[in-house]
């Protein structure tokens, strides 16, 4: 989990808070790498009628006290949405593949950099609300951009 990696390991009175669906995988990956103490961890769950129609959806706190109105992942199926819509190998049932991988991974890291940094919405991109750059990107800011994480 890149997350655990790139962020500043939260604590017992500055916890991190994630908000997934209802995929107990999610849970597993988050605790083993973050302490339970340290987290607040909210799930959206599908709920589905006889035939797997989704119904109706509801929060539920998991681990420690995620408030109800902070638990949404619209920002998260969104991307999703956008990731589905742009990139032929990333749609559910598809022939459009990437043979290797590595691919799939610089495909992701190029729409990635592109919904962070590049495309904005009224003026404001994700990285510009996380504080990491005060500006909407071009490409060849980018490009030209000295990193100071490693890779």
């Amino acid at each position: 989990m890149l997350i655990a990696e790139r962020t500043q390991q939260p604590t017992y009175y500055d916890k991190i808070g994630f908000c997934t669906d209802g995929n107990e995988q999610n849970e597993n990956a988050i605790l083993k790498n973050f302490n339970r103490d340290c987290i607040n961890y909210g799930q959206i769950v599908k709920a589905k009628d006889g035939n797997g129609r989704i119904v109706g959806r509801y929060a539920r706190k998991v681990i420690g006290n995620m408030p109800f109105n902070e638990t949404s992942m619209s920002h998260i199926d969104g991307f999703c949405s956008k990731l589905r819509a742009r990139v032929g190998c990333f749609v559910r049932k598809t022939r459009n593949f990437a043979k290797k991988r590595k691919q799939i991974i610089n495909l992701l890291h190029i729409t990635q950099t592109n919904h962070n940094f590049v495309e904005s919405t009224n003026g404001e991109t994700p990285a510009i609300k996380e504080r990491l750059v005060d500006k909407v990107l071009t490409w060849n800011d980018v490009f030209d951009m000295r990193l100071s994480i490693r890779i």
